[in-house]
């Protein structure tokens, strides 16, 4: 697929995952920080987890440094990746639970977030691309914290986990119904400082099951999500993305503490 045609598919893809209600958005590349606001891999112990949320984040990335740090289109063999526009960001609104503790899940699926990030960048990402179909698709977020709150954004999305599994009710950004049938925890990937993985299953018609991994490195905080085009109730996050990702964030947040 040539490059413009690559663009449309990611494009139509991010389309798709708007209309679920599940624009991971956060404020845009300006940032300004405004609109942006777990569980280890199987088998680790928790005492590694507190270890890994007590250390220092050490210093938040400029905006222009989250940008480097960000993937590019043709970085991981078979994704296209491309920069998502303000107007594609800044559509989510302000998405609510009326169960407080369900919250930060709920706040997944609009662009207003508690802590808000000093600065964010977003991507969108397509898998199995042709010219004929989109096949798995979804967003990366990569944000920068001020002290203290990128540990906390990954220790109020665990405790959410664990107290929402039986789901929760919610409206997405533009106030429509975005209840989640329920809550899955998943095993994250050792990335990172720290990293939580889990799905939220679509209590609507789709019956999307949404899948996220969120990893923490120093003071930024990248989060991925994927749903499935073909089959929304199939959703995955490539491995190699997650992987090739959080290298580059790694490598900036060492290059900014030295």
């Amino acid at each position: 697929m040539n490059e413009s045609g690559a663009k449309r598919a990611v494009g139509a893809a991010v389309a798709v995952v708007a209309a679920l209600g599940l624009m991971t958005g956060c404020g845009s590349d300006s940032g300004d920080g405004k609109a942006d606001g777990a569980k280890q891999s199987g088998g680790a112990e928790q005492g590694d987890k507190a270890a890994a949320s007590t250390a220092p984040a050490g210093k938040p990335l400029s905006e222009s440094a989250l940008a480097k740090a960000a993937l590019t289109n043709g970085e991981v063999k078979g994704l296209e990746v491309q920069k998502m526009t303000d107007k594609e960001v800044d559509e989510g609104g302000s998405a609510k639970s009326q169960k407080a503790q369900c919250q930060p899940l709920a706040a997944l699926m609009g662009t207003r977030y508690d802590p808000a990030p000093r600065a964010s960048v977003h991507r969108a990402y397509a898998t199995d691309l042709t010219k004929a179909r989109v096949g798995g698709t979804g967003l990366i977020r990569i944000s920068s914290y001020g002290p203290g709150d990128a540990e906390r954004t990954v220790k109020d999305l665990r405790e959410a986990v664990t107290a929402c599994q039986g789901g929760f009710p919610a409206e997405d950004g533009s106030g429509e119904k975005a209840d989640v049938k329920k809550v899955t925890s998943l095993d994250a990937p050792k990335a990172g400082d720290e990293a939580v993985a889990f799905s939220l299953h679509d209590a609507g018609k789709e019956k999307a099951v949404i899948k996220f991994t969120v990893v923490r490195t120093g003071a930024q905080v990248t989060v991925f999500f994927g749903v499935n085009i073909a089959d929304p109730t199939k959703s995955e996050i490539p491995a190699e993305l997650v992987s090739a990702q959080v290298a580059k964030v790694e490598k900036a947040t060492r290059g900014a503490a030295s």
